[in-house]
């Protein structure tokens, strides 16, 4: 079995609606955590949410991050690679993922603590105009 799928298996972790897989791990109404990974084959969709969420590495290959505030324009962060070990995402940034290896296993930080509410996910297909 690969590391990927015993992490997911290990961790009980469950598909996002996002992409990947994940598992709550802490929670309290100021702040939630959750284990976040992705395999090679996956890919976190366009999404933001209403509050700030922090990113922290783990373990895999570094991550590339995706972020647009604006719909238009775009940058990336590789998170993992470089002594890169945390980003912090602003809120109703878009954003979205991708592992440059055969998996990313990260932590996102919430708070105040993350409701499904609060995400909003990008029409399929959608992508800043000026992205790849």
């Amino acid at each position: 079995m690969s590391i990927s799928k015993t992490l997911i298996k290990y961790h009980k972790m469950i598909p996002h609606p996002e992409g990947g897989h994940y598992v709550e791990v802490f929670r309290n109404k100021d702040v939630s955590h959750i284990y976040f990974l992705l395999e090679k084959h996956e890919f976190s969709h366009w999404h933001k949410i209403s509050k700030n969420e922090t990113l922290h590495f783990y373990s895999g290959n570094p991550l590339t991050i995706f972020t647009s505030k604006d719909g238009i324009n775009f940058e990336t962060v590789d998170l993992g690679s470089k002594n890169n070990f945390i980003y912090n995402v602003k809120k109703n940034t878009w954003f979205a993922m991708k592992t440059k290896g055969s998996y990313s296993l990260i932590g996102c930080t919430v708070a105040p603590a993350f409701e499904f509410d609060d995400l909003e996910l990008a029409p399929v297909g959608w992508k800043p105009k000026n992205f790849w």
